[in-house]
Order: structure tokens, then sequence, then C-alpha cells
């Protein structure tokens, strides 16, 4: 009688390892343009850094210019990036120096910064504000702590009016910003 009374062990709980969740892959576009092999939209990482973009778009053509473009900083979702062609020799006074090969479907580079839409300073974020040439995050910072204390800029030169820009930053970037 006593087997009667032994209960039989529990089954052994078998324990597993977790399965590893794989981590959503966010994804922005943008707009990359200018001297570069293949202008379009691009789908990149949502850490992308200017540089990737560029060679996403099958990289940078021999006669682009980086002196003005922070190519370690991240992309923004929306952005248009628009990488400019080095100046030809006419416009730098050098009157025989021999003119960069564009390709056919390539603007010239005022065409390009003409047609590219500018970025509306009462609109943008920081960030945005951070991939114009020579705004860093401190003078984007000023920049949109200025317009929440006094209201949207009607025009841009209140950038420079303000002292939120100094005059070489304001001259690189007035063809690039808008008020609208």
């Amino acid at each position: 009688m006593l087997t009667s009374l032994v209960k039989p062990p529990p089954p052994a709980i078998e324990v597993r390892p977790r399965e590893p969740q794989p981590t959503p892959t966010v994804i922005i576009y943008a707009h990359v343009d200018g001297a570069v092999v293949a202008p379009g939209v691009y789908a990149l990482p949502a850490n992308a850094r200017i540089f990737e973009a560029i060679d996403a778009a099958g990289g940078a053509t021999e006669d682009a210019e980086f002196r003005e473009l922070n190519l370690a900083a991240k992309v923004a979702d929306g952005q248009k990036l628009a990488v400019p062609w080095r100046p030809t020799a006419q416009a730098s006074g050098v009157e025989d120096a021999p003119q960069p090969v564009r390709p056919a479907s390539a603007a010239p580079a005022a065409t390009v910064q003409t047609a590219a839409p500018r970025i509306n300073v009462n609109t943008a974020t920081q960030r945005v504000l951070e991939t114009l040439p020579g705004v860093g995050p401190v003078t984007a910072a000023r920049i949109v702590e200025h317009r929440n204390a006094n209201g949207p800029f009607t025009r841009v030169e209140q950038l420079r009016e303000a002292r939120l820009v100094n005059a070489p930053t304001y001259e690189r970037i007035k063809n690039l910003i808008d008020t609208q």
C-alpha cells in the first residue's frame, strides 16, 4: 500500500535560451542631388551620415566640392542633400584653367542651388538647421530659441540683423533658406 501513496516525480522543466527578437529597422528617405553619379531619392538607415547618402547615390562625381559639406553629419528624414559642384575656373577669376566636365544630365551649380527647395527657418527643426553649411548645434538652437521667443521670421536677413549668424555663414546660407 505504501507504493500507492508515492506520486511519480513531476516532468523535468526544459530551459531554452530566448530567441533574439529582430530589432525593427527604421528607414528614412533622402533626396541626393547635384554632383553625384545617380541623383534620386534613397532609403537609408535612420542613423545614416551624409557620406553614406552620397555612396547610395553612386558616389560623388570628380568635380564635386566638399569644403562646405559636413560629410559626418546625420541625414534627416525628407532631407534634400545637394552636393555642390566645384566652381568653374572663370567664376574664380582664372581664365586659362581647364573647365570641369559635367555629365550631360547635370545642371550647372547655379541652377542646382536655385532649383533646390529651400529650408524654411520658421518650421525647420534644430537638426535640419544644422545641415546648413556653417550652422552647428549652438547656432541652430539660437535660431529656434529666437523664433520661439519673437515669432516667425519675415525675412532671411533677420538672422543677420538679430546676430544669430555671422556674416560669412549668412553669405553661405542665404540662398539655401527661406521664411515661407
